[in-house]
C-alpha cells in the first residue's frame, strides 16, 4: 500500500466539515480540542494542507508550529502565508545564532590573545632568569 488514498465525494465533504469544525475550536481557543481532530484529518491525508496550517495555530511550541509550517510548504511550496509565517518564526532564531557565531569568535581571539601573552611573558621571565644566571657565573 503506497499510502491513504484521497477521500471521495461524501468523506471530502465529511472532511471538509471535520476541518471547519477544528478551526471554530482554534478560534474558541480551545486548542487542545482543535488538534485532536486535526491530528485525526493528517492522519487521514497527511496531504491536507490546512489541516497543517491550522495545526500550526494549534500546537503549543514554535518548534512544532515549525513543523506543521514545513509539511504545508512541502504540500505546497508556493504557500505564501505559510512561508510568511515560518519566516517570522525563524528570523529571531537565524539572529541569535549569527550573534553566538560572533560571540564565539570574540572568545576564541581573546583566548588566543591570552595565551600569546602568556607565552611572552614565560619566554621574558626565561630570558631575565638565563641573563641573571649568566651575570652570576660570570
Amino acid at each position: 500500500m503506497n499510502g491513504p488514498t484521497p477521500p471521495a465525494g461524501d468523506d471530502r465533504a465529511e472532511r471538509i466539515d471535520r476541518l471547519m469544525d477544528a478551526i471554530e475550536l482554534v478560534k474558541a481557543g480551545r486548542r487542545a480540542e482543535a488538534r485532536a481532530v486535526l491530528h485525526d484529518l493528517i492522519r487521514d491525508d497527511p496531504d491536507l494542507q490546512d489541516a497543517w496550517l491550522w495545526m500550526s495555530i494549534a500546537v503549543d511550541s514554535l518548534d512544532q508550529a515549525s513543523i506543521c509550517l514545513d509539511n504545508v510548504l512541502r504540500i505546497n511550496p508556493r504557500h505564501h502565508a505559510a512561508a510568511a509565517a515560518l519566516y517570522r518564526i525563524r528570523v529571531p532564531e537565524l539572529k541569535l545564532e549569527q550573534q553566538r557565531a560572533k560571540l564565539r569568535m570574540a572568545r576564541d581571539f581573546a583566548s588566543s590573545l591570552l595565551w600569546l601573552v602568556i607565552v611572552v611573558s614565560l619566554c621574558g621571565a626565561l630570558a631575565s632568569f638565563g641573563a641573571l644566571f649568566a651575570g652570576a657565573a660570570g
